[in-house]
Protein backbone atom coordinates (compact mmCIF):
# COMPACT_ATOMS: atom_id res chain seq x y z
CA UNK A 1 0.00 0.00 0.00
CA UNK A 2 2.81 2.51 0.76
CA UNK A 3 4.30 1.82 -2.69
CA UNK A 4 0.88 2.99 -4.03
CA UNK A 5 0.69 6.26 -2.14
CA UNK A 6 3.97 6.45 -3.13
CA UNK A 7 2.95 6.56 -7.39
CA UNK A 8 -0.02 8.78 -6.79
CA UNK A 9 2.07 11.40 -5.22
CA UNK A 10 4.90 11.00 -7.68
CA UNK A 11 1.71 11.47 -10.25
CA UNK A 12 0.23 14.16 -8.39
CA UNK A 13 3.67 16.03 -8.39
CA UNK A 14 3.75 15.60 -12.18
CA UNK A 15 0.87 17.30 -12.71
CA UNK A 16 1.78 20.31 -10.48
CA UNK A 17 5.02 20.71 -12.64
CA UNK A 18 3.32 20.02 -16.08
CA UNK A 19 0.25 21.79 -15.77
CA UNK A 20 1.51 25.07 -16.84
CA UNK A 21 2.31 24.08 -19.97
CA UNK A 22 -0.50 23.10 -20.77
CA UNK A 23 -1.89 24.49 -24.04
CA UNK A 24 -4.87 27.27 -24.12
CA UNK A 25 -5.11 26.69 -27.54
CA UNK A 26 -8.34 24.54 -29.07
CA UNK A 27 -6.97 21.11 -30.30
CA UNK A 28 -8.03 19.64 -33.44
CA UNK A 29 -11.38 19.01 -33.47
CA UNK A 30 -12.13 22.07 -31.56
CA UNK A 31 -9.99 24.35 -34.00
CA UNK A 32 -11.89 22.46 -37.17
CA UNK A 33 -15.37 22.50 -35.79
CA UNK A 34 -14.22 26.74 -35.07
CA UNK A 35 -13.06 26.96 -38.87
CA UNK A 36 -16.37 25.40 -40.68
CA UNK A 37 -18.58 27.51 -38.03
CA UNK A 38 -20.20 24.62 -35.91
CA UNK A 39 -21.17 25.08 -32.71
CA UNK A 40 -20.60 22.50 -29.31
CA UNK A 41 -23.76 20.98 -28.09
CA UNK A 42 -22.98 18.47 -25.23
CA UNK A 43 -25.42 15.99 -24.33
CA UNK A 44 -24.06 15.97 -21.05
CA UNK A 45 -22.74 18.85 -19.03
CA UNK A 46 -19.75 17.39 -16.61
CA UNK A 47 -20.98 18.62 -12.69
CA UNK A 48 -17.31 20.12 -12.11
CA UNK A 49 -15.04 22.47 -13.83
CA UNK A 50 -11.13 22.10 -14.92
CA UNK A 51 -10.96 25.30 -13.23
CA UNK A 52 -9.52 28.63 -14.20
CA UNK A 53 -6.69 29.27 -12.53
CA UNK A 54 -3.34 26.74 -11.86
CA UNK A 55 -4.43 26.19 -8.42
CA UNK A 56 -8.09 25.17 -9.21
CA UNK A 57 -6.65 23.17 -12.08
CA UNK A 58 -4.48 20.94 -9.67
CA UNK A 59 -7.29 20.38 -7.36
CA UNK A 60 -9.50 19.52 -10.15
CA UNK A 61 -6.68 16.98 -11.54
CA UNK A 62 -6.06 15.57 -8.00
CA UNK A 63 -9.74 15.15 -7.78
CA UNK A 64 -9.79 13.20 -10.73
CA UNK A 65 -6.56 11.00 -10.43
CA UNK A 66 -7.84 9.73 -7.07
CA UNK A 67 -11.91 8.87 -8.34
CA UNK A 68 -10.49 7.25 -11.08
CA UNK A 69 -7.33 5.11 -9.01
CA UNK A 70 -10.15 4.73 -6.27
CA UNK A 71 -12.62 3.60 -9.21
CA UNK A 72 -9.82 0.96 -10.24
CA UNK A 73 -8.57 -0.31 -7.30
CA UNK A 74 -11.86 -1.16 -6.22
CA UNK A 75 -12.56 -2.88 -9.31
CA UNK A 76 -9.55 -4.72 -9.21
CA UNK A 77 -10.50 -6.32 -5.60
CA UNK A 78 -14.30 -7.25 -6.52
CA UNK A 79 -13.43 -8.81 -9.77
CA UNK A 80 -10.27 -10.94 -7.91
CA UNK A 81 -12.52 -12.10 -5.54
CA UNK A 82 -15.21 -13.64 -8.30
Amino acid sequence: MRAILKGLIIIIVLLAIALPFASENPDGLEATMEKVGLEEHAFYEAPLDYGETWGQSLVMGMLGIVLVFALSYGLTKVFKGV
